[in-house]
């Protein structure tokens, strides 16, 4: 049996190579590519295959989450440039990376 996707999750902490969540009253941390439970006594148990199976939007949040948080910094850090969004586009278009088809 396939359980649904819960309609919470929560960004805890990105540190050290640790990417943590909160999916609904669970926190999960993702570490060296395993996502681990977080038990409230701070224990680490792996979720084994068996469980990846029957609940897949675990691993789904974690990647719909990373790559949120990805375009977050990016928006961030271009955000603080100095240079503004058209001339980055412009000089991409110039030295050919936006806009060639093969």
């Amino acid at each position: 049996m396939i359980s649904t996707p819960p309609n919470k999750t929560e960004f805890i902490s990105n540190e050290n190579g640790e990417f943590r969540m909160r999916i609904y009253s669970s926190e999960y941390i993702q570490k060296n590519g395993e996502i681990y439970r977080v038990s409230k006594s701070g224990y680490l148990f792996l979720i084994e295959f068996a469980e990846h199976l029957q609940k897949p939007w675990i691993s789904l949040s974690f990647e719909k989450e990373r790559k949120f948080q990805k375009r977050k910094a990016l928006a961030i850090g271009l955000k603080k440039s100095h240079i503004p969004s058209y001339e980055r586009r412009t000089y991409k278009k110039r030295m050919g990376l936006i806009g060639v088809h093969s």
